[in-house]
């Protein structure tokens, strides 16, 4: 018999006595130092976040602005040629043909070049979040003496108390790194 079998045996029978002798403590993450933070609802929450929201809803209508107006303006086009083609020269009305296939082309060429400025300026705004959250998080845990501090958002983790989310710190650390930007930023 291995010599660490009895010694397991021993444990095995002797854990569920130990675990009964600990006294009953509350849940509470300093207790059991671990908790989940929600990074998306600390972007969506946190002034940072809402500050970058707006300006990509800005972004957006900007955009959906200008695409309406070429969209009128191409629409504009089609029906001219519709109602001119009968008494428009061939090469005239091939010239115009072009013109607005070319016209198209430039649009989807202006949607798609929108599309990619969206995506960077979001994922750059994202990324300043997360330069802000990440020392936010590591603040609290240290803070609280936490061992592990799981992300909610990450599918991971499938339920947990209340108690560990410690998202709401979070976002009033971030806040308070944001405070800290707009006032230097104000001061020169």
């Amino acid at each position: 018999m291995p010599k660490c079998l009895p010694c397991a045996m021993v444990l095995w029978l002797m854990l569920p006595t130990w675990a009964t002798a600990q006294p009953a403590q509350t849940l509470t993450p300093d207790v059991i130092r671990l908790a989940y933070v929600s990074p998306q609802r600390a972007f969506y929450e946190s002034n940072d976040g809402k500050t970058a929201q707006a300006r990509l809803a800005s972004l957006q209508a900007e955009t959906s602005r200008e695409v309406d107006a070429r969209n009128a303006k191409l629409k504009a086009l089609q029906q001219e040629l519709a109602q001119r083609s009968s008494i428009l020269a061939e090469g005239t009305r091939r010239e115009r043909e072009q013109e607005i296939d070319k016209f198209q082309v430039d649009l989807q060429r202006f949607v798609e070049d929108a599309q990619a400025q969206f995506l960077g300026v979001r994922r750059n705004l994202e990324n300043a979040f997360l330069a802000k959250f990440g020392p936010a998080v590591d603040s609290i845990a240290k803070k609280r003496g936490l061992l592990f501090v799981l992300n909610q958002d990450s599918g991971v983790l499938a339920w947990a108390d209340p108690k560990l989310d410690i998202t709401t710190e979070v976002i009033t650390a971030v806040n308070d790194l944001y405070q800290v930007k707009i006032a230097t930023e104000r001061s020169y």
